[in-house]
């Protein structure tokens, strides 16, 4: 028998043996540290129906070390470890082994010139792949992050503060063959002085990405996207008469971008203003402006930070925006304001001239009402085109209102807007949102139900509408059982990222349809726990989601079932552990069933005061 065989077995005996309290703590010199954590061993198996079975006898645990050294302002430190966590043996949410580290300091944190920085690293642990408003598919893999930053903040200097951060992940998808990987590098440069009564800043950021999209998500072939980017930027403020201000910010930024051997690139430079006063407590006025020299540019740098990409885009073309706004506002009675505003819009895109002016009032509210309080806000605005003639009307409703009545706390909210403005001129939005919450508590007897929704659309675009419905509810007696259900419905458009689909972040009718995600589907879950005796845990949650995706004409109906339990006693410093975890998952375009991987753990841990 090998040494870790058998260190294996004997681990139990001596957690055994070792009941009763242990502590210290740990001073060498001028460094100081206290540590705690767990040592865990026990049966596991593995299985599924596309990997081999494992059972083995499994040695495990977690910890977290942290300290200082001469003095916490000088130099502090935290770490935590974890290794061969799971679901099925911890509350780690991993369906596999998950081990890792992360560590985090700070230098000199009471000086002038402080420091930080932080590492992370996972090996084998659970991770997501986004779906908006619906549960996740599953993936598995290994990922790195590190990050340094470094600050200065003399008296009567300019402040300083620099950052440099990298990181990257590989993954795969249950359920497929197919791999995916994110990787970034930034740097982040920041200044800030005050001179002759301005606020000055200044500002420098750098930085790259690189994603590859799964195939079961991108379509016919697994795609690569690389970007880079940077900006820099100043900006000012200064205290004017009338309890006023004035500030004013210049933006420079560049992106490069590149997807399938085609790439695009540009420079973007924005200018805006703003200017306040208030020349009584009840009456004030403002006025802003902003201006960008390629409305263009902006909208595909809104897909490339997003992690997309907008193939065959020409953004050396002339295009530019200007928006001209000014504000009145008064405020007749506490808890009341009524504002009327004037905003002049025009722009230059795909080689044609917009122009719109809107005029319009609006009033916020505020009041209790029946034990709570009730917050309200509406506003209208008729709209002139300068091209298409004529006017049309936009308005938007909020409120929202909070009470406790008849022991019942009860939370609601809603807002409607019809015609609201997007970035283009060209394009409307509508959109409305709702939620509402009520719980109660009846002695060591609670219950809890809330709901959500929201639809948003392109005004006269078919095609256009992402919806969400959200449904929960909670009930629990005491310590002895706590039951909980949820139910999601979500559909509408996005773009494929190397993290998820991410929700169209500009009018979708601009973005070629070879970029768009369809998508929509259902999720529910339902959970069940209790402790019926002191230190004891039981647990129970199954989760199922099914989910359509079409991107380049390819669609896909996907599964989604995780099912895992937990069974915990605790005995002093030992705890006594059972679980067991189960995830289905599959893609009819992948041509594969769907994958179906289980684990099983049975063993004990023991916690520590390590010092």
């Amino acid at each position: 028998m090998n040494g870790f065989p058998r260190a294996a077995i004997l681990l139990p005996a001596w957690l055994l043996c070792t009941v009763l309290p242990v502590s210290a703590q740990l001073h060498i010199g001028e460094v100081s540290a206290k540590g705690n954590g767990t040592v865990s061993s026990g049966y596991s198996a593995t299985y599924g129906n596309q990997a081999i079975s494992t059972h083995s006898w499994q040695a495990g645990g977690a910890a977290t070390v942290s300290g200082a050294f001469h003095n916490p302002n000088f130099l502090s430190y935290d770490a935590s470890f974890y290794l061969n966590q799971s679901r099925a043996n911890s509350n780690f949410q991993s369906i596999s082994s998950a081990s890792g580290v992360n560590l985090s300091s700070n230098i000199f944190a009471g000086s002038p010139f402080p420091g930080a920085l932080n590492y992370s690293k996972a090996y084998n642990s659970e991770g997501n792949y986004a779906i908006p408003g619906l549960t996740n598919y599953v993936t598995h893999g290994n990922s790195d992050t590190f990050g340094i930053n470094w600050n200065e903040n003399l008296p009567d200097k300019p402040s300083l503060s620099a950052g440099w951060q990298v990181g990257k992940s590989q993954y795969t998808v249950y359920g497929t063959n197919d791999e995916g990987n994110n990787s970034f590098h930034s740097i982040n440069l920041n200044a800030g002085y005050k001179l002759d009564g301005f606020t000055t800043g200044a500002f420098y950021t750098t930085g790259g990405a690189q994603s590859r999209i799964p195939q079961i998500i991108a379509g016919l072939q697994s795609t690569q996207i690389d970007s880079a980017n940077n900006a820099w930027g100043v900006n000012a403020t200064h205290l004017l008469p009338y309890h006023g201000s004035f500030s004013s910010t210049f933006n420079r930024s560049y992106w490069d971008s590149s997807y399938l051997g085609t790439s695009t690139s540009g420079t973007i430079d924005m200018v805006t203003a703003q200017a306040a006063v208030q020349p009584r407590n009840d009456l004030s006025f403002s006025v802003s402006s902003d201006y960008s020299d390629n409305l263009s540019g902006q909208l595909v740098q809104a897909v490339v930070t997003a992690g997309g990409f907008v193939p065959g885009y020409n953004t050396n073309a002339t295009s530019n925006s200007l928006d001209i706004m000014s504000i009145a506002s008064y405020t007749p009675v506490p808890n009341t304001q009524a504002s009327v505003y004037f905003e002049r819009r025009t722009q230059s895109f795909l080689g044609s001239s917009y122009g719109v002016d809107s005029y319009g009032a609006s009033a916020t509210y505020a009041h209790a009402l029946l034990g709570g309080t009730i917050n309200g806000a509406g506003s209208v605005t008729a709209n002139r085109s300068d091209t298409m003639g004529g006017d049309s009307l936009s308005f938007s409703l909020n409120e929202n209102y909070s009470t406790s009545l008849l022991g019942w706390n009860v939370t609601e909210s809603f807002g409607y807007a019809q015609n609201a403005e997007t970035l283009l001129i060209t394009y409307m939005n509508s959109y409305y949102n709702y939620s509402a919450n009520v719980r109660r508590r009846w002695g060591p007897f609670n219950v809890s139900a809330g709901a959500g929704g929201a639809r948003t659309a392109l005004t006269d675009q078919p095609g256009t509408t992402s919806t969400s419905e959200t449904y929960e509810a909670a009930a629990g007696y005491g310590q002895w059982i706590t039951a909980t259900g949820s139910y999601s419905k979500s559909s509408g458009q996005a773009i494929a990222t190397g993290a998820g689909l991410v929700p169209v972040p500009v009018p979708s009718p601009v973005l070629p349809s070879s970029v768009i995600s369809l998508y929509g589907g259902d999720s529910y879950s339902f959970g069940v726990s209790s402790t019926p005796a002191r230190k004891l845990i039981m647990a129970v949650t199954y989760a199922k989601s099914t989910s359509d995706t079409t991107l380049n004409s390819i669609a896909s109906a996907n599964q989604n079932n995780e099912f895992s339990t937990l069974i915990q006693y605790q005995y002093r410093k030992l705890d006594f552990m059972s679980g067991y975890a189960r995830l289905e998952q599959g893609f009819s375009n992948s041509g594969l069933p769907p994958e179906v991987i289980a684990s099983y753990y049975v063993g004990v841990s023991r916690w520590f005061n390590f010092f």
